[in-house]
């Protein structure tokens, strides 16, 4: 896990570094290639839509694996916030000494992303999360065989935070990257189930006109 870690680093940082690069050595950005979105477009010229794959390794090192889909409005070329729906799937997940198989995750999210260079080509942007799991599901299974397997169904705030690229493709199309954290049943109580841990995501948005 490590060593995927590092390699995901390097790659970012390349892709930083290339992003400022260019952006501070290149002539201002052709038309065809600004942000298409006007602040005085009427309001369903502003729509956009985001689908994303997310892998996350939690700290209990198990991994998940979902897809997210949100609709966007741009009140600026520089905010954008959505609603949408999200799905996570883990094999198997170890917590409170239980094996948890099967583990299924479906949030409702609000999402919030944030692009302080809206005019390059390749820009840096903040992006955060933050819903409720309608249904955490799994299988209980005591290791030890001394309580039976059980199936569990949860509920709870779902939160994702981080930093990444995004890459304009054309006036309407745009490819994301991005890492945080993401934690699908935060919680005060250690009790509860909270897989957690580093969100690797990438994605594609596209404005609706």
């Amino acid at each position: 896990m490590i060593k995927h870690l590092q390699l995901y680093y390097r790659i970012l940082l390349l892709l930083i570094f290339l992003s400022v690069s260019f952006n501070c050595l290149a002539n201002p950005l052709k038309e065809q290639f600004t942000d298409s979105i006007k602040t005085d477009s009427p309001w369903y010229k502003k729509l956009s839509v985001i689908a994303e794959y997310q892998h996350f390794i939690t700290v209990h090192h198990s991994h998940f694996n979902g897809g997210y889909a949100f609709v966007v409005y741009n009140p600026t070329t520089s905010f954008s916030m959505g609603l949408g729906i999200a799905y996570d799937y883990g094999r198997l997940h170890v917590d409170n000494g239980y094996n948890l198989w099967h583990m299924k995750i479906f949030p409702v999210l609000a999402d919030f992303r944030y692009m302080p260079f809206p005019k390059w080509t390749v820009s840096p942007f903040a992006v955060a999360d933050v819903g409720y799991s309608t249904f955490i599901k799994y299988e209980q299974e005591d290791p030890q065989h001394i309580e039976a397997t059980r199936n569990v169904t949860d509920k709870g705030l779902y939160t994702f935070g981080g930093f990444g690229l995004l890459l304009k493709l054309s006036r309407n199309a745009s490819l994301y990257t991005s890492t945080g954290f993401t934690g699908v049943h935060m919680s005060f109580n250690n009790e509860d189930v909270n897989p957690r841990g580093l969100a690797y995501r990438i994605g594609m948005k596209v404005n609706l006109k």
